[in-house]
């Protein structure tokens, strides 16, 4: 008997496991459909939301899904929510993993922020040089800051392009070196 597994993707581990579980089992895996153009995945994807977490549980009992793993982005709480409630309606397992957190180090200065729009006002007056690594969807938070310097790394074009008199624009796809992002930084 095929095993029928429904990945809640969208990060790279998630795509790793797919393929790695694809000779076992039948995996099918799910990505919100924000990237114009996501790396091919060597399995089924479907692409969209499910319509909250009763659309979830449906799709898990219509595919006779075995098991939904949640591999989703460390920001994506929604869906994650959504998943363990859909899990549990539809008397389905769930595994979620979890990418650990960033710890603070010897020498680092970290300021801690409850949101995005938390971040731009916590740059303060003084013009300051910020790189961005934030969903394209999030970096308009920035324009109420616009006596900054952006450097935006995104997947896909920032469109409309943030309404600030200073920013740089950098298309890149992670996974992303220590080396490199160094190099970046400097």
């Amino acid at each position: 008997m095929t095993h029928r597994i429904l990945i809640l993707g969208g990060t790279t581990e998630a795509r790793q496991l797919a393929g790695k579980l694809a000779a076992r089992a039948s995996v099918t895996l799910s990505l919100a459909g924000r990237t114009e153009s996501p790396v091919a995945q060597g399995v089924p994807v479907r692409s969209g939301g499910f319509g909250g977490a009763d659309g979830l549980a449906a799709y898990l009992t219509e595919t006779a899904t075995d098991l939904l793993i949640d591999a989703t982005h460390p920001y994506a709480a929604q869906i994650s929510a959504n998943a363990a409630q859909a899990a549990r309606m539809a008397g389905v397992p769930i595994l979620a993993l979890r990418r650990p957190g960033w710890e603070p180090v010897e020498g680092d200065r970290w300021t801690l922020v409850g949101t995005v729009g938390d971040a731009a006002q916590a740059l303060g007056p003084a013009p300051r040089r910020v790189f961005l690594a934030l969903g394209r969807q999030e970096v308009a938070a920035f324009e109420a800051a616009p006596q900054h310097h952006y450097v935006i790394r995104s997947v896909d074009p920032v469109e409309p392009k943030l309404a600030v008199p200073d920013a740089e624009y950098l298309l890149a796809r992670g996974p992303f070196r220590d080396a490199e992002e160094r190099a970046l930084l400097e």
